[in-house]
């Protein structure tokens, strides 16, 4: 065999084996980008950011008719227990606007939804920019080939066989985008936790960052063409905390509610609701909802905004 011949039949080996690769990833299909994803169930395992920019093209926006927004302070509400509305957690582990705006953008591109739940915490709104390059348009390819894609699997298979409880504990998400981290992030017991916060003067950091805010009322813009019913909540804090930080928050509040006449607001920051923040089981930490805290956060926001029926 000629050395023209062996490097022919090694190139035809290679497309075929390719060919192969492509075609199977296509029909397991992960993010629901290649086949008829209505009614489908498709959860995350790998790469939170990559995963629901990639489930936001198609499976998001088919299946469901509202989604939650925000940073890791909303990622752990759970939709699912939720039967009355089909919701999505858009949230994203220490997503900014950047972020959250990239991945919303994607699902409006397909169908706009009836409604958003968006968390109001200074975290979101606190800087801008990518902060990781696993949102990026590339990784629609990527689907169908590439290393990103076979970690997915091998996380897969380590979380459906409880491989690395401790790392990636099985079930961590569901189909709805909630992801369970609470036993993920609670490294010692809450109170503890608050105090250390306590002592720090930047503990909570309410600055808005200029293009931040941009990006942000810009989003509220594509809500409003769509007819989008933007329901916003300020995120329940340890009273605690809430209480030594008072004033720039309450600074925060009224800029925020300043570029969002036309949503429905719910403050739990309030002293209505004091007896949510004084009750330190309703948290993990020194933000973060316990699944106590999340469940009746879920419901009391739909209920303020009419979409559940008062108890």
């Amino acid at each position: 065999m000629t050395a023209r011949k062996f490097l022919l039949r090694c190139t035809l080996v290679v497309i075929l084996l390719t060919v192969v690769l492509v075609a199977i990833n296509a029909y397991v299909d992960l993010y629901g980008l290649f086949r008829p994803v209505k009614g489908r169930s498709l959860s995350i395992y790998s790469d939170e950011r990559t995963s629901k920019y990639l489930l936001a093209h198609r499976y998001v926006p088919e299946n469901f008719e509202g989604y939650i927004l925000g940073p890791s302070l909303s990622a752990n509400l759970n939709p699912k227990l939720i039967t009355e509305h089909k919701i999505y957690n858009l949230s994203m582990m220490g997503a900014n606007i950047t972020e959250q705006k990239a991945v919303v953008d994607k699902a409006l591109q397909h169908k706009a939804p009836q409604f958003v739940l968006v968390c109001l915490h200074p975290y979101l709104t606190h800087d801008h920019g990518m902060k990781t390059g696993m949102i990026n348009p590339k990784e629609y390819y990527g689907a169908l080939g590439s290393m990103s894609l076979y970690k997915t699997y091998a996380i897969r298979f380590i979380r459906d066989h409880n491989l690395m409880p401790g790392k990636y504990p099985p079930n961590q998400y569901n189909d709805y985008g909630y992801n369970f981290y609470d036993k993920i992030l609670q490294v010692m017991p809450v109170e503890e936790k608050i105090q250390e916060q306590l002592k720090r003067p930047d503990a909570i950091k309410t600055d808005i960052d200029s293009v931040a805010m941009t990006e942000f009322v810009e989003l509220l813009r594509s809500f409003r063409e769509k007819n989008v019913k933007v329901i916003g909540y300020f995120h329940p804090l340890p009273f605690p905390l809430y209480d030594k930080f008072r004033g720039p928050l309450e600074e925060y509040k009224q800029k925020m509610l300043a570029v969002m006449p036309d949503a429905r607001i719910v403050d739990f920051n309030t002293p209505e609701y004091e007896f949510f923040t004084k009750d330190l089981s309703n948290y993990i930490d020194h933000g973060h909802l316990s699944e106590k805290g999340q469940q009746y956060l879920l419901r009391e926001i739909l209920t303020r905004a009419d979409m559940l029926k008062h108890r």
